[in-house]
Protein backbone atom coordinates (compact mmCIF):
# COMPACT_ATOMS: atom_id res chain seq x y z
CA UNK A 1 0.00 0.00 0.00
CA UNK A 2 3.11 2.37 0.76
CA UNK A 3 3.99 1.45 -2.62
CA UNK A 4 1.23 2.30 -4.36
CA UNK A 5 0.54 5.77 -2.61
CA UNK A 6 4.33 6.64 -3.28
CA UNK A 7 4.23 6.30 -6.93
CA UNK A 8 0.69 7.16 -7.41
CA UNK A 9 -0.51 3.54 -8.51
CA UNK A 10 -4.15 2.55 -8.45
CA UNK A 11 -4.21 -0.90 -6.69
CA UNK A 12 -6.61 -3.59 -8.82
CA UNK A 13 -9.43 -4.54 -5.84
CA UNK A 14 -12.94 -6.97 -6.76
CA UNK A 15 -14.36 -3.19 -6.86
CA UNK A 16 -12.15 -2.23 -9.91
CA UNK A 17 -11.25 -5.15 -11.59
CA UNK A 18 -13.88 -5.12 -14.30
CA UNK A 19 -12.99 -1.97 -15.04
CA UNK A 20 -9.74 -2.51 -15.19
CA UNK A 21 -10.17 -5.21 -17.74
CA UNK A 22 -12.48 -3.14 -19.54
CA UNK A 23 -9.44 -0.50 -20.05
CA UNK A 24 -6.82 -2.83 -20.82
CA UNK A 25 -8.99 -4.75 -23.32
CA UNK A 26 -9.51 -0.90 -25.08
CA UNK A 27 -6.14 0.21 -24.94
CA UNK A 28 -4.27 -3.34 -25.82
CA UNK A 29 -0.62 -3.30 -25.70
CA UNK A 30 0.31 -5.33 -27.93
CA UNK A 31 3.09 -6.36 -30.44
CA UNK A 32 1.68 -9.73 -31.51
CA UNK A 33 -2.41 -10.43 -31.87
CA UNK A 34 -1.70 -13.00 -29.22
CA UNK A 35 -4.66 -11.33 -26.94
CA UNK A 36 -7.52 -10.39 -29.12
CA UNK A 37 -7.35 -14.18 -30.17
CA UNK A 38 -7.19 -15.20 -26.47
CA UNK A 39 -9.77 -13.25 -25.30
CA UNK A 40 -12.04 -14.38 -28.66
CA UNK A 41 -11.30 -17.96 -27.79
CA UNK A 42 -12.30 -17.42 -24.11
CA UNK A 43 -15.37 -15.41 -25.01
CA UNK A 44 -16.57 -18.25 -27.70
CA UNK A 45 -15.76 -21.31 -25.22
CA UNK A 46 -16.83 -19.97 -21.71
CA UNK A 47 -19.09 -21.57 -19.41
CA UNK A 48 -21.60 -20.12 -17.38
CA UNK A 49 -18.96 -20.00 -14.23
CA UNK A 50 -16.41 -18.56 -16.22
CA UNK A 51 -14.23 -21.43 -17.32
CA UNK A 52 -12.84 -22.56 -20.58
CA UNK A 53 -11.01 -25.81 -21.51
CA UNK A 54 -7.09 -25.18 -22.37
CA UNK A 55 -7.92 -27.24 -25.38
CA UNK A 56 -10.69 -25.48 -26.53
CA UNK A 57 -8.35 -22.38 -26.45
CA UNK A 58 -5.78 -24.38 -28.10
CA UNK A 59 -7.65 -25.38 -30.63
CA UNK A 60 -9.30 -22.03 -31.55
CA UNK A 61 -5.86 -20.34 -32.49
CA UNK A 62 -4.57 -23.38 -34.18
CA UNK A 63 -8.27 -22.78 -36.55
CA UNK A 64 -7.44 -18.94 -36.71
CA UNK A 65 -3.88 -18.54 -37.74
CA UNK A 66 -4.47 -21.76 -40.27
CA UNK A 67 -7.69 -19.84 -41.61
CA UNK A 68 -5.34 -16.23 -41.94
CA UNK A 69 -2.81 -18.72 -43.95
CA UNK A 70 -4.86 -20.72 -46.23
CA UNK A 71 -6.67 -17.55 -47.39
CA UNK A 72 -3.56 -15.89 -47.94
CA UNK A 73 -3.85 -13.23 -45.39
CA UNK A 74 -0.46 -12.05 -42.96
CA UNK A 75 -0.87 -14.60 -40.00
CA UNK A 76 1.47 -12.62 -37.63
CA UNK A 77 4.79 -11.54 -37.47
CA UNK A 78 7.50 -13.81 -39.12
CA UNK A 79 9.11 -14.87 -35.96
CA UNK A 80 5.82 -16.43 -34.74
CA UNK A 81 5.32 -20.15 -34.26
CA UNK A 82 2.08 -19.78 -36.38
CA UNK A 83 4.09 -18.64 -39.85
CA UNK A 84 6.04 -22.16 -39.26
CA UNK A 85 4.24 -25.39 -40.90
CA UNK A 86 5.55 -28.03 -38.46
CA UNK A 87 4.41 -26.42 -34.78
CA UNK A 88 2.71 -29.06 -32.10
CA UNK A 89 -0.21 -28.51 -30.18
CA UNK A 90 2.30 -28.07 -27.25
CA UNK A 91 3.97 -25.27 -28.89
CA UNK A 92 0.51 -23.35 -29.30
CA UNK A 93 -0.21 -24.32 -25.38
CA UNK A 94 3.29 -22.97 -24.45
CA UNK A 95 2.86 -20.04 -26.35
CA UNK A 96 -0.66 -19.40 -24.98
CA UNK A 97 0.40 -19.04 -21.30
CA UNK A 98 3.95 -17.11 -22.16
CA UNK A 99 2.33 -14.69 -23.42
CA UNK A 100 -1.47 -13.15 -23.79
CA UNK A 101 -2.25 -15.43 -20.91
CA UNK A 102 0.29 -14.51 -18.40
CA UNK A 103 -0.36 -10.72 -18.83
CA UNK A 104 -4.16 -11.44 -17.58
CA UNK A 105 -3.00 -13.59 -15.30
CA UNK A 106 -0.51 -11.04 -13.69
CA UNK A 107 -3.19 -8.55 -13.22
CA UNK A 108 -5.12 -11.48 -11.51
CA UNK A 109 -7.94 -11.18 -14.65
CA UNK A 110 -7.63 -15.02 -15.26
CA UNK A 111 -6.15 -18.05 -13.64
CA UNK A 112 -5.60 -21.62 -13.76
CA UNK A 113 -8.35 -23.81 -12.66
CA UNK A 114 -7.53 -25.82 -9.98
CA UNK A 115 -8.65 -28.39 -12.67
CA UNK A 116 -5.80 -28.06 -14.60
CA UNK A 117 -7.38 -28.76 -17.64
CA UNK A 118 -9.58 -25.35 -17.69
CA UNK A 119 -8.62 -21.57 -16.85
CA UNK A 120 -10.94 -18.98 -15.93
CA UNK A 121 -11.66 -15.53 -15.61
CA UNK A 122 -11.28 -13.80 -12.58
CA UNK A 123 -15.04 -14.10 -10.58
CA UNK A 124 -15.36 -10.57 -9.96
CA UNK A 125 -14.73 -9.95 -13.93
CA UNK A 126 -16.71 -12.12 -15.33
CA UNK A 127 -19.96 -11.99 -12.88
CA UNK A 128 -20.24 -7.95 -14.27
CA UNK A 129 -19.28 -8.66 -18.33
CA UNK A 130 -22.64 -8.55 -20.27
CA UNK A 131 -23.01 -10.12 -23.70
Amino acid sequence: MRYAKEFGWELITPKNIKDKFIKMVEIMDMSYSYKPVLLKAMFEHVDENGKVRVEDIVDYFIDFYEDRKTKGLPVEKKNSIYCRDNYTRKDVERNIFSNPFKRFEDMKMMKRSRDIEYVEFNKYVFKRLSD
